[in-house]
């Protein structure tokens, strides 16, 4: 048994935590998580920590996330202590203080060597209240399987005398929690229903659960987001105002947004952490795990948290098609769509997608919207050349096979295509997976909108987009180039990312003005006064008289049979249905 013992230090902002367990050997090591599941990036958690230290023997530090612990007492009791400085609102990272705590994992515990599958005991010393996904056994103690089962379960954490938001419901007989905070009075009844219907929507889709309860942890305050998955829970960060309040009728701006974030990651409790690429089972946290594969589990996730919430009918059609929509144009808009591979992409994923630079639209792909785009492909002709098969079949299948033969949980490597029952899709799949040729994918794409009788509408492009092939931002009252298109007159004209726009033909211009005041340059010659890191600059920009092609958006055609089936799963809601056994505490 290994024995972690956890205390609060809120005014610090520190965790303090002791770790006891037998010594078998003379020189015992340990290590500290150097990233987290689910997150593909370095990220030296071993840099926050005081310590460790040992009154039993000599700590010596072996590497930056290694020590050894030297001890005479073989075959006795020894213990190793250490603080982790906790003041990082990120998903991935660790919080505490007066009014809440947070961490995960991989954050804050140090592991020894060779002990991957003992018992372990978690106790928290002191009388806040706790939350969490592990089994609890007593008052502030909980038990894990192994050190895999500790590191995948997040906690929260609240102060005696705080009053927990806390939603619990039983669908298909499981269990799930939603604890909620920084939130203001909720809309319970509207939350209640749509998360009941994607949890069942979810579980209906996939047959059973690979877990034996759930629980979300929602943490609301300004300017979140973000989400990341557990095996049996997961941490969601989403704007305060984006929450139905009580009395809301109409529900606020982002809402459709949290409840894809939810569907997300509660899909990945099936598609990323029960079925896994085989270079993520078992998870190795001290090094980067390479794998191409990373598209098939965070691209067709991607193309589910769309088509979940549409099937349970929480959000309608027009915003199924709007939200899926923003989601294949804004990758397919960058150029770096036509150069990376998505295998590439899922490669590099710790070099590329979590280190962007200003170069990085010109040359990657995400394997998050791309991956996307290749599931709607992989869905659409699948759903033409069999019938009653789709991607959903073939999810499912794979998961009743990985239920009856562990084994076929890890996805061999680039070995998705073979999971498909078409031998010629599965050939084309894995070409599409290894390129990033330009023609072979319009094909693909073309074909893919053929097959469901869809069509691509030409797009309304912004003055800037349109005419001068430029992607903006705003800061403030600041206009700032967010990219520009290497195949547009802004480019041409030395325009580049995070250059600051002040004037255009000796006009100031503004974030509600700027629009406006290229439209009028256009067909024109327009003289562009920029600062580029505190340097002021001028260009002259040739302003286009016709806009600059560019991805439209998907809409309704003559849909075929296949596409009519396609969006026919949606019909059967299950808003309103009775729950199980459910309550709201507060």
């Amino acid at each position: 048994m290994l024995r972690y013992e956890l205390k609060l230090d809120p005014l610090s902002h520190l965790y303090k935590l002791r770790l006891t367990l037998r010594a078998s050997e003379p020189e015992l090591f340990f290590s500290m998580p150097a990233w987290t599941s689910g997150s593909y990036l370095i990220r030296d958690y071993a840099g926050r920590i005081r310590g460790p230290r040992s009154a039993d023997g000599t700590m010596t530090q072996t590497a930056a996330n290694r020590w050894r612990l030297s001890t005479e007492k073989v075959g006795q009791s020894v213990s190793v202590e250490w603080e982790v400085f906790a003041f990082s609102l990120g998903i991935h990272d660790a919080w505490l203080d007066e009014t809440r705590g947070f961490f995960n994992p991989a954050a804050v515990f140090i592991l020894p060597d060779n002990r991957q599958n003992d018992p372990v005991e978690l106790v928290f010393a002191d009388k806040w209240q706790t939350f969490g996904s592990l089994i609890r056994t007593a008052p502030g103690t909980y038990r894990a399987c192994s050190t895999d089962e500790l590191l995948d379960a997040p906690f929260t954490l609240l102060p005696p005398d705080t009053q927990a938001s806390l939603l619990t419901l039983f669908v298909q007989g499981i269990e799930h929690r939603l604890l909620f905070t920084g939130a203001p009075q909720l809309n319970t009844q509207r939350l209640f229903a749509d998360i009941q219907a994607i949890i069942d929507t979810t579980l209906s889709f996939w047959g059973s659960a690979p877990f034996k309860h759930y629980l979300f942890h929602v943490h609301c305050g300004p300017d979140l987001f973000g989400g990341l998955e557990h095996e049996a829970s997961s941490v969601l960060q989403k704007e305060i105002g984006a929450l139905p309040g009580v009395g809301e009728t109409e529900m606020p701006d982002g809402y459709d947004d949290f409840l894809r974030l939810l569907a997300h990651e509660y899909f990945h409790a099936w598609l990323v952490k029960f079925l896994r690429p085989a270079a993520l089972l078992p998870y190795s946290l001290n090094a980067p795990s390479h794998t191409p594969d990373l598209w098939v589990f965070e691209g067709l996730t991607s193309y589910y948290e769309n088509l979940i919430p549409y099937r349970a009918g929480v959000i309608s059609k027009e915003t199924f098609f709007k939200r899926m929509n923003e989601r294949f144009r804004a990758v397919r808009e960058r150029e770096g769509f036509w150069q990376e591979s998505l295998s590439d992409a899922g490669f590099n994923a710790w070099i590329h997608l979590y280190k962007q630079t200003a170069d990085s639209a010109y040359s990657q792909s995400s394997y998050y919207g791309k991956g996307a785009v290749l599931a709607f492909i992989i869905d659409q002709l699948l759903r033409s050349r069999t019938e009653k098969t789709s991607l959903d079949t073939v999810l499912r299948s794979w998961y009743e096979k990985a239920l009856a033969d562990p084994r076929a949980r890890a996805l061999a490597e680039k070995g998705f295509p073979d999971l498909l029952p078409d031998a010629e899709l599965a050939a084309q799949i894995h070409r599409l997976a290894e390129t990033a040729d330009r023609p072979l994918w319009e094909k693909a794409w073309g074909d893919a909108l053929c097959a469901a009788g869809l069509r691509e509408e030409k797009p309304t492009l912004s003055a800037s987009k349109g005419l001068a092939g430029l992607m903006l931002r705003s800061s403030g009252s600041k206009v700032l180039v967010r990219y520009a298109r290497s195949d547009g007159p802004a480019f041409a004209a030395g325009l580049f990312a995070d250059d600051e726009i002040v004037a255009i033909d000796g006009v100031r211009t503004a974030p509600d003005t700027v629009e406006r005041q290229i439209g009028l340059a256009s067909g024109k010659t327009a003289e562009i006064v920029f600062f580029r890191h505190d340097r002021l600059m001028t260009a002259r920009l040739t302003v286009l008289s016709e806009p600059l092609c560019a991805p439209g958006d998907l809409a309704e055609d003559s849909l075929t049979e296949s596409g009519r089936c396609w969006l026919s799963t949606a019909s059967q809601s299950v808003r309103g249905r009775e729950p199980e056994a459910s309550g709201w505490l507060h």
